[in-house]
């Protein structure tokens, strides 16, 4: 039944139900507390501000949760929270109502879900009220583990022995209500202290590690700054020509023009010999830093008359393969930066090339290649920079394979925007076969 002096208190949401001599308080405000050491001290902070003097504690594996009160509502301490008493025997997933008194219109209901008692769902109503609040909170996607519900309710589950739970024997201390003192007690302010220290500590600490990598991000600044201005030196020194600092982020920029290419490539491979000691000359390749060249033994020529016939030539010893019948011989080149230019229109760049390529009788193959632009990285301890705009050019694949050697094909041709990858001969029937590998560079 309830107790006859609650309906004078100050708060119609609190009442207090008799059970076997023992009070049970019901309509308490339900907190969750977010400190695992600190818990009592956010309690005392929420009870300060709402004026709540009185409260009642749960700990599970999930939640830690405060019920509060207060003195003013006719609670006292020793009374027990109905909703922590029958959370604490039900479990973590329930909802529970029932008739308080079989000559009054009124219920008791509440409920827990993962292991809280949900706000709002710790009170008394008519029959009406509770039905509401129970479909409320079946309207909120809520599945309990257990519905106890009356059976006049007609919204299935099961009547709840409130009797049997609310015994005496099965009450314990932590369901109680006790006072919500204001103030630290002497191990929680050692705990403070504790806590405050190493917060401080761990400041300090911080402070540093970001002041540290705030350095290491300007070093990692200053350096690639300082690279990027070397780049641009170079190019400015290699093209003879003033370059603009948007020309490094420019491909073709930074690599041979088409003439300079050809003629540092032509000059190493046309001295190549046709034959070193009785190997003889199977291919070679030039991509503008080195010319690659390939031979292959004869007769009983050996690999020490090689080495011997070439060296002072070469900038490296032979590098043998298949089983030593073949060797690879390595010239190096330096071909210098043509620089920054401004490009055409693709339509017009590629009917220029291929016109002059066809007038040799050349078949070149010119392909579009997707443009990637490269993304700066990040410096350290700094976000990523954003993404790079979209190119404002395009890049077309040159190939093509002719029995002229290309600097007699490509001298003078149209070579705004093209900068050659690789040129490589092959020695086929007493003949030399060519083939060019190079980029085409347009808007």
């Amino acid at each position: 039944m309830v107790d006859e002096t609650s309906k004078s208190t100050r708060s119609t949401r609190v009442q207090v139900l008799q059970y076997r001599g023992k009070s049970f308080v019901t309509g308490l405000r339900w907190h969750p507390l977010g400190s695992v050491t600190g818990h009592m001290k956010e309690a005392r902070q929420f009870g300060r501000e709402h004026l709540l003097d009185i409260v009642a504690i749960r700990r599970t594996p999930a939640i830690i949760q405060a019920g509060f009160v207060a003195r003013s509502d006719g609670v006292t301490k020793g009374m027990y929270s109905l909703a922590a008493t029958l959370a604490g025997q039900l479990g973590d997933s329930w909802i529970a109502a029932w008739k308080t008194d079989t000559d009054l219109d009124q219920y008791a209901l509440v409920a827990v879900y993962q292991g809280g008692v949900i706000s709002g769902c710790d009170m008394i109503g008519t029959g009406a009220e509770v039905r509401r609040r129970v479909a409320q909170q079946r309207s909120r996607g809520i599945n309990f583990l257990h519905e106890y519900l009356p059976v006049e309710f007609e919204m299935g589950g099961q009547p709840v022995d409130i009797e049997e739970l609310l015994q005496p024997s099965r009450l314990k201390r932590e369901y109680r209500l006790r006072p919500l003192v204001f103030g630290l007690s002497k191990a929680e302010l050692a705990q403070w202290v504790i806590l405050i220290s190493l917060i401080a500590a761990g400041a300090i600490g911080w402070a540093q590690w970001q002041s540290h990598q705030e350095q290491i991000a300007r070093e990692a600044a200053f350096q690639a700054e300082k690279q990027r201005l070397a780049e641009l030196a170079r190019l400015q020194k290699e093209s003879g020509v003033e370059q603009l600092p948007q020309a490094l982020e420019h491909p073709w920029a930074k690599l041979p023009s088409v003439a300079d290419f050809l003629q540092q490539c032509s000059n190493v491979i046309y001295q190549l010999p046709l034959s070193i000691q009785g190997w003889q000359f199977s291919d070679a390749s030039c991509n503008g830093k080195q010319v690659l060249s390939s031979y292959k033994r004869t007769g009983n020529s050996t690999a020490d008359n090689l080495i011997a016939a070439t060296k002072g030539h070469f900038s490296d010893r032979p590098a043998f393969f298949d089983g030593g019948n073949s060797a690879t011989l390595k010239f190096d080149v330096s071909i210098p930066a043509a620089g920054d230019e401004p490009l055409k229109d693709a339509i017009d760049m590629l009917a220029n090339l291929s016109s002059w390529l066809h007038s040799f009788s050349q078949e070149p193959t010119l392909k579009e290649l997707p443009v990637v632009v490269p993304v700066e990285p990040a410096l350290p301890g700094q976000p990523a920079p954003p993404p790079p705009p979209p190119p404002e050019w395009k890049q077309f694949e040159l190939r093509y394979t002719t029995g002229i050697t290309p600097l007699d094909s490509l001298t003078g041709a149209p070579s705004e925007g093209l900068r050659l990858r690789e040129i490589k001969t092959e020695y086929r029937a007493g003949h030399l076969l060519w083939s060019v590998i190079g980029d085409l560079y347009a808007k």
